[in-house]
């Protein structure tokens, strides 16, 4: 006869993980309640099945209902471990397999001893005997039965190894929950070995009773300390979905993971990020080794990024890694790029205004060590063109001068639109007789191309200054090079006229 206290320890267990799966239903939308409300269910069959063997009054129902229990008894430890991979999120990549594999292998021994009237592949022998409180049935499983009982130890063991894991690595914010689970693991896995062990005082106490503390410790975790509502897989949802890019590495540099922006920025597999971040940046291992925060840019064929670094460091501030967060700036540095060249270049021509020409030359003026030369330079008679054409046919003659001019230069010189119908060129990287054939031979192109606008076909011609010095100011080689281009125009312009700056001597 059952007497109060059994009845009431599995009436209180079957209670306890009720609540729990409620719990885990009514936060289903939750990661990890799905899996949590499987576990509970199968703990409640368990506890349930297990309860109605001890109330069973002749052999063949309590051989029935342990029948019924060693569905549960398979099957829990592998939705225990479903839980534990959803909650701590690890083995990510690999959960489907370990789901599909560890189900198959439990089915197995379940369809085995569902069948065992059959067959006898996984009992020797089924028996009755007297445990204390109440008679309880005593199997005694093949070599077989006993291989496929391993496993839920197995299964009950990498539950509780990644729990541990998830726990030595635990935020302060998430330490109390993951302790929780953590503890309700520990209770049940102790308890099977204990009871493997054949230890008399702990024989007597139904599985159920385990199922009471496991359940007491889920629900103090999902009440207390928010179990369901902020598990560390929402780091990891963060990390997957955060929309900059998340590269982790170790303390030498290795890349060990990286969320899937990080690889749609690079366009590559994880494999491929470390080789892509040193190509775009040669300064990110530098200071990937040397462990201190910092940002730096980067920059990934025609895409602009941003990256911030940060080191990891354990509580004795030992460097375990860093963390490098990479933020797509391709659309904010276009628009510097396009504000700059708006600021910088006549909007025209395409070449540089007046004001960055100067600046660019005074630059280059000082470190110029041979001598330097401005091509001064403006159209003849470009109000006619104007007042004859209009002003759109003058601006066309504009643009495709600017075109043209930009297609002859030398690559390391530079040029510019002063206004108006005005243009200058400096250059520092020839000497002064080819500055005088290349600028005549610009003129002879100016006068030879025919401009055609609306149909309209004109003719332009230019007059140009060119000066040459050797250490001279801006303003000292402007002076000249505009005094040269007057010269030009008063011998009839369509003209070069050039010359050097008094006193300086020049090969």
């Amino acid at each position: 006869m059952i007497d109060f206290p059994v009845i009431f320890i599995n009436v209180t267990s079957i209670a306890i993980m009720g609540f729990v799966l409620f719990a885990a239903y009514r936060r289903r939308d939750k990661q990890a309640a799905a899996e949590l409300s499987i576990a509970s269910l199968f703990m409640i069959l368990w506890a349930v099945s297990s309860f109605a063997e001890m109330l069973s009054d002749t052999f063949e129902m309590k051989v029935f209902w342990r029948n019924v229990t060693q569905i549960e008894v398979f099957m829990t430890p592998v939705a225990t471990l479903m839980f534990i991979l959803a909650y701590t999120d690890n083995l990510r990549r690999h959960a489907g397999r370990i789901k599909q594999f560890a189900y198959t292998y439990q089915a197995v021994a379940v369809l085995l001893i569902l069948t065992d009237s059959l067959h006898h592949a996984a009992r020797k022998s089924v028996s009755l005997t007297s445990q204390g409180l109440y008679q309880a049935v005593v199997v005694v499983p093949t070599i077989l039965g006993s291989i496929l009982v391993a496993g839920n130890f197995v299964f009950m063991l990498a539950s509780l190894v990644l729990i541990i894991i998830a726990a030595w690595g635990s935020l302060k914010s998430t330490r109390k929950q993951v302790y929780s689970v953590l503890f309700g693991i520990v209770v049940s896995v102790a308890y099977a070995f204990i009871k493997v062990s054949n230890v008399q005082f702990l024989q007597s106490v139904p599985i159920s009773g385990i199922f009471a503390i496991s359940g007491f410790l889920m629900l103090l975790g999902n009440n207390r300390y928010d179990l369901l509502k902020l598990t560390p897989l929402a780091y990891e949802q963060t990390f997957r979905f955060l929309g900059d890019g998340i590269v982790v590495c170790t303390p030498q540099g290795q890349v060990i993971d990286a969320n899937p922006a990080a690889l749609s920025m690079f366009n590559t597999s994880l494999e491929g990020v470390e080789s892509m971040l040193r190509l775009s940046s040669s300064q990110w291992y530098e200071l990937i080794l040397a462990g201190k925060q910092s940002n730096f840019s980067l920059q990934f064929t025609d895409r602009f990024f941003h990256a911030d670094l940060y080191p990891i460091t354990n509580k004795r501030m030992e460097p375990v890694g860093s963390v490098t967060l990479i933020k797509d700036n391709t659309m904010l540095e276009e628009q510097r790029l396009l504000l700059t060249e708006r600021a910088e270049k006549d909007g025209l021509t395409g070449l540089y205004n007046r004001q960055t020409f100067i600046e660019r030359v005074e630059v280059e003026l000082v470190c110029a060590t041979e001598a330097s030369h401005l091509l001064y330079f403006d159209i003849d008679h470009f109000k006619k063109i104007n007042d004859t054409y209009g002003h759109r046919a003058g601006d066309h003659v504009l643009s495709e001068l600017g075109a043209m001019l930009t297609g002859w230069i030398e690559p390391q010189s530079i040029a510019g639109r002063f206004g108006g119908e005005e243009f200058a060129v400096f250059s520092s990287s020839i000497d002064s007789e080819q500055a005088r054939l290349r600028s005549e031979e610009f003129r002879k192109l100016v006068a030879q191309h025919l401009f055609i606008h609306d149909g309209s076909e004109l003719r332009v011609t230019i007059s140009m200054g060119l000066a040459s010095a050797r250490a001279a100011s801006f303003d000292r080689l402007y002076r000249l090079a505009d005094t040269l281009l007057y010269q030009a125009k008063a011998e009839g312009r369509n003209r070069l006229c050039s010359g050097q700056d008094a006193g300086q001597a020049l090969q």
